[in-house]
């Protein structure tokens, strides 16, 4: 290609991008189509054309539907109708079993009228119920995977929170019921079957009426071996064949011995099970006819009495069925086994292909460690919920149980937003009786449900007579359907939504003109009246991001990044003579580098050279403040082979001319946009730039095309190596800041 066409094509790109900054995206179409018919290849025209045209589609439903958006039902819009007219919505949502729903209602009301005690009463009861409904689904869960005792636990935190839960009585009904299932471990439990002598004179109802004082067991000598009798020794061969998988075998020789000894309850019980083994225990039973006395037939009975003796003493211990009741204090049983003592764990962790990610366990931020890891310990069996995010990447969540005292080191590796499909399911919230329709990434819908990438997706709900906002939504990761609800709103209102960045770790509090909405969520949506407002995003360890707004029909969308509170330093490391660079023991790279960010305090240094001494310094940082090091050791001595080309080290490009980023229109159109755009860029030797790639483009809204137009024309000072420039990849980043 030409230099003139070349410049040309730069000219054209610059028009365009003004032109999309003013609004005039048809205009700026038509620049790039004229690069295209110059370059018919260019990738990253191609895709910027992709961009605005999916910006103006959005753009020209979004007009279409303004005014349809004003809401025009002739109701009167006074707060005591409005709040009415929520608990009406609250309470249909409630009967059609929408908990969620009706909770939003409810708290829509309450926002208009703080002080309304019948609003707070049935808030406090939906989210009194959806939590019972919660631990009775968990509960079911439970006792399907044969957990009869956690159903239980539940079971006693529903009484707790709600005594007269409808579905408490259901729930412990089924507790009762409960009868673990011998299909599928059938053999397993023949292999290892031991019935024991358990005396059941006393019914399972007594057990807890009676309290005996605690006896102090006394040790007993070890009782000396005895001669098998011919009963153990038949049980024995039985129990050898059922090993050796010879259930034929096994069931003829239980027969065999059931007719020998009648009055033994466990071969009698063998034989049953061997019998309905073999799926005819009927008919063998009719064929080989067994006198069974009354002691045989209570053994036989033992197992059901035992499970439920088990149930009643899981009730008694765990349910704790007298306190709540007014009994005694008095535990009815003793412990009898000690508790074996969880072992502390710790876990290391990496995340692979990732430099800048936050992890939360349990909700709660995790420190990174100098070398890009983080360590994951804890001493209890109890399961973690474990979140890592990185901007541009899917969110990776898990619930992690530990083995006592495990000591391991896991990788974690992320996926590229777009990488995975959700099903988002798409609910109107203050709908009217007409119909609604729906609007994504200014596409028009028939239903309420679509399949999508993960990414940033742009949603609307719109009804006739009713005012709506476009609201820009990360989709992530679930394997759930995402329900996602918006809000269709009168014509003195609009909607404020709020997320923090993909960088942020943790959750915040969010307020508005001085009133909590939000705690311990990463984003909120409220429905405000017309006029202004205060917003304020409070994050643990950064500084509070606040904003004065003046609302408008148009609404009002933010991705909050709250700046850290500064407990870190920089260090500066001259970059003549070149050295690889070793901090508190954990390798940094080599000179010359970008400055190190480091935690106050001292920390020692260690620069290396093959032509100098080695220097190890101790530096000390103090927060917000740069501190410097400089190589000042003494030559080695040259008593060593003169180092090959290959061998000798890389010094890497620095830019010594940069162009900055033209502003998407998108995003000058959204506002407050502010972060990254990772790019690797390969330098020639002349220091001029040869190819460009995105390499994570976590802001979207044109801004990865045009960190790539900008960085093609920067110029490098090359890499070189041994004094000799050569042709290297380097890694650069470009920031966007729009208010």
């Amino acid at each position: 290609m030409a230099a003139s066409e070349s410049a040309r094509i730069q000219r054209l790109i610059k028009s365009a991008e003004e032109l999309a900054k003013t609004g005039d995206r048809q205009k700026a179409l038509t620049e790039l189509h004229k690069v295209l018919d110059i370059d018919s290849g260019n990738r990253s025209v191609k895709k910027r054309i992709s961009e605005l045209e999916r910006e103006i589609s959005a753009m020209r439903n979004f007009k279409k539907t303004r005014d349809s958006r004003t809401h025009k039902t002739g109701k009167s819009v006074s707060s005591d109708d409005f709040v009415e007219e929520c608990i009406g919505r609250s309470e249909e949502a409630f009967k059609q079993g929408d908990e969620v729903r009706a909770l939003q209602e409810l708290e829509r009301a309450k926002r208009h009228d703080p002080d309304n005690k019948l609003v707070r009463r049935k808030i406090l009861a939906v989210r009194r119920q959806i939590k019972a409904d919660n631990l009775y689904d968990l509960a079911l869960a439970k006792l399907r995977d044969g957990d009869p005792v956690t159903a239980v636990k539940n079971a006693r935190a529903i009484f707790k929170i709600w005594p007269g839960a409808p579905v408490l009585a259901d729930l412990l009904g089924q507790v009762e019921a409960f009868k673990p299932s011998l299909e599928d471990d059938e053999i397993e439990d023949l292999e290892d079957y031991e019935l024991e002598e358990v005396p059941v004179s006393t019914p399972p109802e007594e057990i807890k009426k009676e309290k005996k004082a605690p006896v102090k067991k006394e040790k007993k000598a070890p009782a000396k071996k005895e001669k098998t009798s011919p009963v153990d020794a038949s049980i024995n061969s039985i129990r050898g064949k059922i090993s050796r998988s010879d259930y034929s075998g096994a069931l003829a020789e239980a027969r065999k011995a059931s007719k020998k000894h009648p009055e033994n309850g466990t071969i009698s019980e063998l034989v049953t099970r061997l019998e309905n083994l073999a799926g005819g225990a009927d008919k063998k039973a009719a064929a080989v006819p067994v006198v069974e006395t009354e002691e045989a037939k209570k053994k036989k009975s033992l197992v059901p009495i035992i499970v439920a003796v088990l149930v009643v003493v899981a009730l008694v211990v765990v349910f704790v069925v007298i306190k709540p009741f007014g009994g005694s204090d008095e535990p009815d049983i003793d412990p009898i086994e000690e508790v074996e003592v969880f072992q502390p764990y710790s876990v290391a962790y990496t995340v692979d292909g990732v430099e800048d990610y936050s992890v939360t366990v349990d909700g709660e931020a995790l420190a990174i460690l100098l070398d890009g890891s983080f360590l994951l310990e804890g001493d209890s069996e109890s399961p973690r919920t474990l979140e890592v995010r990185s901007a541009g990447f899917e969110t990776y969540s898990e619930d992690v149980l530990f083995e006592s005292g495990e000591e391991s080191s896991l990788t974690i590796t992320l996926d590229s937003l777009g990488t995975s499909i959700v099903q988002v399911v798409l609910q109107a919230a203050g709908a009217g009786d007409g119909e609604v329709s729906w609007l994504v990434d200014g596409e028009s819908l028939v239903e309420n449900t679509i399949d999508l990438q993960t990414g940033i997706h742009v949603f609307q709900a719109v009804q006739e007579g009713f005012n709506s906002v476009p609201e820009s939504i990360l989709v992530d990761y679930s394997s759930a359907p995402l329900q996602i609800s918006l809000a269709l709103l009168s014509q003195e209102e609009s909607m404020v939504t709020l997320a923090l960045g993909g960088d942020i770790p943790g959750s915040a509090v969010f307020t508005i003109d001085g009133d909590r909405v939000g705690v311990g969520v990463r984003r909120i949506s409220e429905v405000l009246p017309y006029g202004s407002h205060t917003l304020r995003v409070e994050v643990e360890d950064h500084e509070p991001w606040v904003r004065t707004i003046n609302l408008t029909d148009a609404g009002y969308s933010a991705t909050v990044s709250p700046v850290a509170i500064t407990t870190t330093g920089r260090l500066l490391i001259a970059p003549e003579p070149w050295a690889n660079v070793t901090i508190d023991g954990v390798g940094m790279g080599q000179t010359p580098m970008a400055p190190v960010e480091l935690e106050e305090g001292s920390h020692t240094v260690l620069l290396t050279n093959p032509d100098y001494e080695d220097q190890t310094s101790t530096v000390t940082i103090v927060a917000g403040e740069d501190a410097s090091v400089r190589y000042t050791a003494a030559e080695a001595q040259p008593d060593q082979p003169e180092e090959i080309l290959e061998e000798q080290p890389v010094i890497p490009p620095f830019p010594i001319s940069q162009v900055g980023p033209q502003v998407p229109g998108l995003a000058q159109d959204m506002g407050d946009v502010h972060g990254y755009v990772t790019l690797d860029v390969l330098v020639g030797t002349d220091g001029t730039v040869r190819s460009v790639s995105i390499v994570n483009d976590e802001l979207g809204l044109g801004c990865g095309a045009a960190a790539e137009a900008a960085v093609s024309q920067w110029v490098f000072n090359p890499a070189t190596q041994g004094g000799v420039p050569v042709e290297i990849t380097t890694r650069v980043q470009v920031r966007f800041d729009v208010e």
